[in-house]
């Protein structure tokens, strides 16, 4: 069943009303006419299915036949990945979406080769974002996570308060990633895997993270892709943790 996006305001007892892009993408791009069934979401968790009744004026309304509303699972689980070069960001968002990532977050670091343009990052933000929405239609995530504002470590750090982290780290001699997961407490609601850059953080930024909250784990014996990285951490969790 093809999915649509709505905003909290665009529901109202017992219809929905698509923006002029989703009504576009709907009825024009998808072909979707009256009568077509559809799925609409908000990305707070909410969801419905139900007809496409009529089209008014260039917006498509959807009478709701059916709805529910999803909850984020415990404990929630968040990516905190170094930017890497050209259009992989894309794809590392699009990736931990379909994982069932609850929070991303963009990292620059001593070793990040990417230069913003803007400096802080906020158009890259915005593009990512949009990539997390569209990844939530395709894969029936009905929570869009949210894409935090590039950061740099320390700034990272500061925001944490005492949250537990697990650092996939490139250092011999540090407990494998399924020993960090299983010593887990269950009661533990969220739990942060942070990614560095393909040179790794310098010696000082991994000291500050351990000294923030992260424990360093090892994803096995082979030197990843930041990527490869993220997707493989984030399966593991998911797979250990619910």
């Amino acid at each position: 069943m093809d999915r649509f996006f709505a905003s909290r305001d665009g529901w109202d007892e017992g219809r929905i009303i698509l923006s002029g892009e989703e009504s576009h993408h709907c009825l024009r791009v998808m072909r979707k006419r009256k009568g077509d069934l559809v799925e609409i979401f908000d990305g707070t968790g909410r969801w419905a299915r139900g007809v496409i009744s009529e089209e008014q004026g260039s917006s498509a309304v959807v009478m709701v036949a059916e709805e529910g509303r999803d909850r984020r699972r415990r404990p929630e689980i968040g990516l905190v990945i170094a930017i890497p070069k050209g259009k992989l960001m894309d794809f590392v968002v699009q990736k931990a979406v379909e994982l069932g990532v609850d929070r991303i977050q963009p990292l620059v670091s001593e070793h990040t080769v990417v230069r913003l343009e803007d400096g802080s990052g906020a158009g890259k933000r915005e593009k990512w974002q949009r990539v997390a929405l569209e990844a939530c239609k395709q894969c029936g995530q009905n929570l869009v996570p949210e894409v935090g504002p590039v950061a740099s470590l320390e700034e990272v750090l500061r925001d944490r308060r005492g949250r537990f982290g697990l650092l996939a780290s490139l250092r011999e001699g540090v407990v494998s990633l399924k020993e960090a997961l299983g010593g887990l407490s269950p009661e533990l609601e969220r739990v942060d895997l942070l990614v560095g850059p393909e040179g790794d953080f310098s010696v000082a930024e991994t000291e500050s993270a351990v000294a923030g909250g992260f424990q360093l784990v090892s994803f096995g014996p082979l030197t990843l892709r930041v990527e490869t990285a993220a997707i493989y951490g984030l399966s593991v969790m998911g797979y250990e943790l619910r």
